[in-house]
């Protein structure tokens, strides 16, 4: 895991004069599964936005694979190789399980709007192609069976693992999943990490998580950002972060601190 796939140096992100992330530098490695965490506010979403151009950061640079990302647009960056859960679920809840994840590999397919819907030849083979690779991804997730139910008719942690497959769908390498155990209980927090891990060593994924669960956390990554008022605060191995005296101070606290020792 030495290949650096992203990296944002000295990034800052203001909203007139809110400092929602304050000159933040690290980097992920191919391969790696790396937390950000921090109090509610401290800028972790911010960094999500500015990685997958919802923002324009206001200084400093992001990096994926060499390509400086700054100007591209959400899509383009999308195609690039960068996809991205939410922490409230964002699927298309009238359309099947199937429709979704066929909608969100829409970026790989060579056949344009036009031609779809005038179904011009080539349109009924991609077509075919792309329903069998939507298939092949809700099979390894475990959906499958569910494929033509609506998205909105799944139990809640199947809706997360149907976001992650969406991601999935898209070809992206690098996986950005917005607090995947938000409303989960232990059991289905558990299946995630097993799940989370899965996608990384099968698929030769690179996840980065904001998430809030510390057994998650410290459970599943390889290295830890802390962020507190924008700032990072903290880096390192989990057990490194689980010691660390300004992040016990900030935000884990003794309690939880001990508790995922």
């Amino acid at each position: 895991m030495s290949e650096v796939i992203l990296e944002l140096k000295n990034v800052c992100m203001y909203f007139g004069g809110l400092k929602a992330v304050d000159d933040v530098s690290f980097d992920i490695k191919k391969g790696e599964i790396m937390s950000l965490i921090g109090p509610n506010g401290a800028g972790k979403t911010t960094i999500f936005n500015v990685i997958t151009g919802v923002y324009v950061p206001t200084s400093g640079e992001i990096w994926f694979k060499k390509v400086l990302l700054n100007k591209y647009k959400p899509h383009q960056i999308t195609k690039m190789g960068i996809a991205r859960t939410f922490q409230n679920i964002r699927l298309f809840k009238q359309l099947t399980v199937l429709e979704n994840i066929i909608l969100a590999m829409h970026c790989r397919r060579k056949i344009g709007v036009i031609q779809s819907v005038l179904r011009l030849p080539g349109y009924h083979s991609e077509l075919k192609k792309v329903t069998k690779r939507a298939e092949e991804l809700l099979d390894y997730m475990g959906l499958l069976g569910k494929k033509d139910e609506k998205a909105e008719n799944l139990p809640y942690g199947e809706q997360r693992k149907l976001e992650i497959t969406r991601a999935l769908a898209t070809g992206a390498d690098l996986l950005l999943l917005d607090e995947p155990a938000a409303g989960m209980n232990p059991q289905e927090t558990t299946n995630l990490m097993e799940l989370i891990e899965k996608i990384r060593n099968e698929l030769q994924k690179t996840i980065f998580l904001i998430e809030h669960d510390m057994k998650l956390v410290m459970g599943i990554s390889d290295r830890i950002v802390v962020l507190d008022y924008g700032k990072k605060i903290a880096e390192g191995l989990p057990h490194e972060i689980r010691n660390n005296k300004k992040v016990i101070e900030a935000y884990l606290g003794k309690e939880v601190a001990n508790a995922t020792a």
